[in-house]
């Protein structure tokens, strides 16, 4: 597959050494090199904060938690009920929030989607392989040249993924580039026009080993109710020498 899409080639010298020291350091090396790019939020750290709807955390290098799904994975009652919910949180959290009000938003609203994501609601076209390694392909076509990815999997309405952006890049710019092209592929294919993707991607910033860790588990397990052809797994640890057009 050939994908049109621009990248900084320079990246390249960044993602060897991510992949040298994410795969085989020690924990206590990677929480201190530099140079790992497997590093976590830091509170001293500037943190931009963009969107309106749904806020995306953006913190130079460090690890994300991604999940963006199709546009018809959720049902409008589920949507409104999420909106309604959200409101009357925002009235009772006014901004600014301190680091227990960030969390709690984005524990609260990110696992009542993942939940009803999990239901299976809407055509779920990425249950078939065709599709889906569209998908697949073109989240790989990025990695070691604007983020790394740790784990993602592929389910079939919605993608989680773990990766770190590389250099100035957010994993949520980039991803848009992905469902651009994927959205354009997917309705070539199967004949048809309209929305593939809902437009927001839920994103947060993984504050340490424990939360990394369990959301490594939460992607892994993800899929475990599911018959093995209707959804794909990938991992760094699996695919230590994986590039895809970072040369």
């Amino acid at each position: 597959m050939i994908l049109c899409m621009k990248d900084n080639k320079n990246n390249k010298a960044n993602f060897d050494v991510i992949q040298k020291h994410s795969i085989f350091a020690r924990k206590e090396r990677m929480e201190t090199s530099p140079h790992t790019l497997l590093q976590f939020v830091k509170k001293n750290e500037f943190i931009r904060i963009t969107g309106g709807t749904l806020p995306h955390w953006h913190q130079t290098g460090k690890v994300q938690f991604v999940t963006f799904r199709l546009a018809d994975s959720l049902p409008k009652a589920k949507l409104e009920e999420w909106k309604t919910l959200k409101t009357q949180w925002l009235e009772a959290h006014p901004k600014p929030w301190d680091d227990n009000a960030k969390r709690e938003y984005s524990l609260f609203f990110g696992e009542k989607m993942e939940g009803w994501l999990d239901a299976g609601h809407g055509s779920c076209i990425l249950q078939y392989e065709d599709v889906r390694k569209i998908v697949f392909d073109a989240l790989l076509f990025f990695h070691g040249r604007r983020y790394v990815l740790h784990h993602f999997v592929v389910m079939p309405n919605h993608v989680h993924l773990l990766a770190t952006p590389i250099g100035e890049d957010t994993v949520t710019r980039s991803l848009g580039s992905v469902k651009r092209f994927t959205s354009i592929a997917i309705n070539r294919m199967l004949g048809r026009s309209g929305a593939v993707w809902q437009r927001l991607v839920f994103d947060r910033l993984v504050r340490g080993w424990k939360d990394y860790e369990r959301y490594v588990n939460y992607i892994k397990s993800n899929p475990q109710a599911l018959p093995p052809n209707t959804y794909s797994l990938w991992s760094l640890i699996d695919n230590p020498t994986e590039k895809d057009n970072s040369e």
